[in-house]
């Protein structure tokens, strides 16, 4: 059967509404909280650089999922939106936090409504196989961030075969055209994961200690620019006042 995405989403996030759920569901709830763990570490550290103060911000969360980077936005003290293709995600994020909103829906489809200062798209857009949906999702995407706004979204940047149905990854190259073309200045990504969240072959045993691979992952994330691995990594992307 080929890859539906609002099917293929809606089952996993129902079977596991944690960060298995829109991680790495055949490992433990404690190695997808180190990755998550890491993944915020990055995300204060771009932000910080980025000069951007989410507080009174206008938040576009894309992909919502189980709401980690929801909870991370309105913890300090922005106005978060979620979108999310999957129903389970959209009814229970409206249940756990009413003081955000959610609307269900294809970043694909249609532009998006409104303009928001910070627009979140982790461990999205790699997630659209097809390319021609995969580059109107990024346009859009590009579309809805303010003026003086920051578009956040994660790949390898490298082309490469897909090593699930649902996984397609991209150029660097090819965001920067489309984000260019819509008025966006890309910079350099930085890796968000260097031991957890990626394959390790025979050092795969290492996955059941998370905590450990953790504390190697942020000292190698603040030591090494690792510019040739294929890492997954984050992209800011900025407009201009």
């Amino acid at each position: 059967m080929s890859y539906q995405p609002r099917e293929f989403w809606d089952q996993r996030l129902a079977e596991q509404f944690d960060l298995r759920g829109t991680g790495q569901t055949g490992l433990s709830l404690a190695y997808n909280r180190a990755c998550y763990a890491l993944r915020r570490l990055v995300l204060d550290r771009s932000l910080r650089e980025a000069g951007c103060d989410p507080r009174g911000k206008r938040v576009l969360d894309v992909g919502c999922g189980t709401g980690f980077f929801t909870a991370y936005y309105l913890g300090r003290g922005a106005e978060v939106t979620g979108i999310d293709i999957a129903p389970t995600s959209i009814e229970r994020l409206r249940a756990r936090h009413p003081e955000a909103r959610f609307v269900l829906g294809d970043v694909a489809d249609a532009p998006l409504p409104g303009r928001y200062d910070v627009v979140n798209a982790f461990d999205v857009l790699y997630h659209i196989t097809d390319d021609a949906r995969w580059e109107r999702a990024l346009a859009h995407l590009a579309d809805a961030v303010a003026p003086g706004g920051l578009l956040l979204l994660t790949d390898t940047f490298h082309e490469r075969p897909a090593m699930a149905a649902h996984n397609r990854m991209r150029s660097l190259e090819r965001h920067r055209r489309v984000l260019e073309a819509h008025g966006l200045s890309a910079g350099v990504p930085r890796p968000t994961h260097v031991l957890l969240n990626r394959e390790l072959g025979p050092w795969r045993f290492l996955n059941r200690l998370p905590a450990l691979l953790l504390a190697t992952d942020r000292v190698l994330l603040a030591t090494l620019s690792l510019p040739r691995a294929e890492l997954n990594r984050l992209l800011v992307a900025t407009r201009g006042r």
